[in-house]
């Protein structure tokens, strides 16, 4: 049995667990944020193929089992198309401020999968290897934990 507060080293995380159905705030439009280098925004039909190569990147994926196709890059899009328009949030299409670069993405989910301490809210990023090492990742999801905490009112967010 899994105590209701502890530490998975694994994941380097503290989690709670939330033995409660989980309700997730919804907002009337979809939300699109920015920072002082960055877009936050939803998806557009331009960001498929430069998605696709994110995913199809094996530097990119590296700590995933293996690359996603295109058909799973497509459908990754589409799930979170349909977050926005249900509840207003989820993984943002990020763009560079100063030139419009598709980049990645960063944003909130909730994980699908069964683990210890689901369900939850996830912070989550991943950015084209050209965006590495500049600290997009972590100026969006700042913006990204901001608007969790202070917009949608969540009391927790976890990364793993």
């Amino acid at each position: 049995m899994i105590p209701a507060d502890f530490y998975c080293s694994q994941c380097r995380i503290a989690a709670r667990l939330n033995t409660d159905v989980m309700q997730l705030p919804t907002l009337a439009t979809p939300t699109e944020l920015s920072t002082p280098r960055l877009i936050m925004r939803t998806w557009r039909d331009t960001d498929r193929d430069p998605f696709a190569a994110l995913n199809a990147d094996a530097d990119v994926m590296a700590f995933f089992p293996s690359t996603i196709s295109r058909a799973g890059s497509d459908a990754s899009i589409d799930a979170w198309q349909k977050q926005f328009a249900e509840r207003g949030w989820s993984n943002w299409a990020v763009e560079l401020k100063a030139t419009g670069e598709f980049i990645g993405f960063v944003g909130l989910t909730v994980p699908v999968r069964a683990l210890p301490f689901t369900p939850c809210v996830e912070v989550g990023w991943r950015l084209a290897r050209q965006a590495w090492g500049h600290g997009y990742a972590t100026e969006a999801a700042r913006e990204a934990l901001r608007f969790g905490f202070d917009t949608l009112g969540l009391a927790e967010i976890v990364s793993f």
